[in-house]
């Protein structure tokens, strides 16, 4: 689908548009609401409000068919006002509107500040989006059945808000490309090279590590993963290094399964589906080079590290009660192939550790466990740095990236207690989300960790909103606004 354009202009230049809408809140006196329309529509406009008991409740719309250029006219509900992230169900709703009737363009009115027209506009243009392709189009399905262009009428903080809005949308929108890829094209040699592309479009340091780098420089279990696959595995390492002084060095780093299979522990055909998802921690840490690299902070250090591979079955794959020494020295015996992620992600960590961060923050599809304690919208947070925890929270509520902090309970440990190596890679079916986490948090070593399991909200069989079916992106905008936080600090 044709990505749709969000601009602005200023008060008093013309309306002509497809679809003209006015922001409302709840409970506005409509009677006392000054339109733009001239009296005749205001007063139709004012009519349909009251027959179908348009309120202003969040998203609501109430429409009309206009005058001359303006073909319909309208009324979009912004609730209370509570949280300024609000805004992207706003936009959402007026593109899904604009949809309804064809509009091929679009103007808003009723927005005064920065971080509403921000996330206005990203609702907006997140809405827009759809996965197609590698679908013919057909108008009569109703391909492509949504503005191309958006304006929001507003003065210099509205200007800035959309601008903000124009660097992190892209930046969403590649996570979902990548994520939604089919396993086919997207391999780990593919996503390296996409990688590849976002450090020479901003300028990042890149490394990719092929096979051979992987075997001579000891990632035995990231090596272990991918020998069942006759596509190469890759770690993939990213760095954004502002100009001046460092005062905060961050690592991300990201599950990038790009299909799993289970290996010989295997997913039923049913459990494969969607499986080329399982590297939607992946697409986050990429979605967020690609938004640091358009932000460019200044004072912060930012490494963005992806295990990339294929968790197939052949002769080659791991088995059942393999140990294998894990990058930092760590013998790990296999009880569950299907439990991958966990081992890519632990050779990830422990070798980025090396390189002096001050905090890793990884993300992963990690655990069904953790969809059944929070849901689908809810990624689980484990760190036992109370800090840590504060900024991540922080930074997920100003996203409107949902996000809680589950616990990393001690006495569960012995789960994963192994008796014929240091640790095994699963423990009891019974809080798996947790002993998933305290296996990765032996692997940082001495550095401030957290893990985010986002096996939840990174991919949805049903669209809400502005979340499109298959891989959502989720992930991006909280490291995003993490890291803006920290280069503040």
């Amino acid at each position: 689908m044709s990505p749709l354009t969000v601009d602005t202009r200023p008060e008093g230049d013309s309306l002509e548009a497809d679809l003209v809408t006015v922001a409302v809140p709840e409970d506005a006196d409509l009677t006392a609401l000054a339109l733009p329309f001239g009296e005749e529509v205001n007063d139709r406009l004012r009519r349909e409000a009251k027959a179908i008991a348009f309120k202003g409740s969040l998203g609501s719309t109430a429409r009309v068919s206009g005058a001359g250029a303006m073909r319909w006219v309208a009324l979009v509900g912004t609730g209370q006002g509570e949280r300024d992230a609000d805004w992207r169900r706003v936009g959402s709703a007026v593109v899904k509107l604009a949809g309804s009737v064809k509009a091929r363009n679009a103007v808003v009115l009723g927005v005064t500040a920065r971080d509403p027209a921000r996330f206005l506009a990203e609702g907006a243009a997140l809405a827009a989006w759809t996965f197609d392709t590698y679908r013919t189009p057909d108008p009569e399905r109703g391909d492509d059945l949504h503005p191309g262009r958006l304006t929001v009428i507003g003065g210099d903080d509205v200007k800035a808000g959309v601008a903000l809005a124009s660097e992190l949308v892209p930046a969403v929108l590649l996570a979902r490309q990548v994520a939604n890829e089919p396993p086919n094209v997207c391999t780990p040699t593919w996503l390296a090279d996409k990688a590849r592309e976002i450090a020479t479009r901003h300028d990042l340091g890149c490394t990719i590590l092929d096979e051979q780098d992987i075997h001579e420089k000891g990632l035995r279990l990231l090596e272990a993963v991918g020998r069942g696959s006759a596509e190469e595995s890759r770690l993939i390492h990213l760095v954004w290094t502002p100009e001046g002084e460092v005062r905060h060095t961050i690592a991300f780093v990201g599950k990038g399964l790009t299909f799993d299979s289970g290996g010989y522990s295997l997913k039923p055909p049913n459990g494969q589906m969607n499986m080329h998802l399982d590297m939607g921690g992946a697409a986050a840490v990429l979605g967020a080079a690609e938004a640091i690299g358009r932000l460019r902070p200044a004072g912060v250090k930012v490494h963005f590290v992806v295990p990339a591979a294929e968790n197939l079955v052949s002769g080659n794959a791991y088995k059942v009660m393999d140990i294998i020494e894990a990058y930092n020295g760590t013998r790990v015996e296999i009880h569950n192939t299907d439990a991958e992620g966990r081992l890519v992600l632990a050779d990830a960590i422990a070798w980025i550790a090396e390189q002096g961060p001050d905090e890793i923050i990884d993300l992963a599809t990690l655990t069904g466990s953790c969809v059944v304690a929070l849901g689908n919208e809810t990624a689980g947070l484990f760190t036992d740095h109370d800090a840590l925890a504060t900024g991540l929270l922080g930074a997920a509520d100003a996203a409107d990236e949902a996000l809680w902090r589950l616990p990393l309970v001690d006495r569960m440990r012995k789960q994963i207690d192994s008796e014929r190596a240091d640790v095994k890679n699963i423990g009891s079916r019974w809080g798996g989300a947790i002993t998933a986490a305290m296996f990765l948090q032996r692997f940082a070593g001495e550095v401030p960790w957290a893990h985010i399991d986002v096996a939840g909200p990174a991919m949805t069989d049903e669209p809400w909103e502005y979340i499109p079916r298959g891989g959502t992106g989720f992930g991006v905008l909280l490291l995003a606004e993490y890291v803006r936080r920290r280069a503040t600090a």
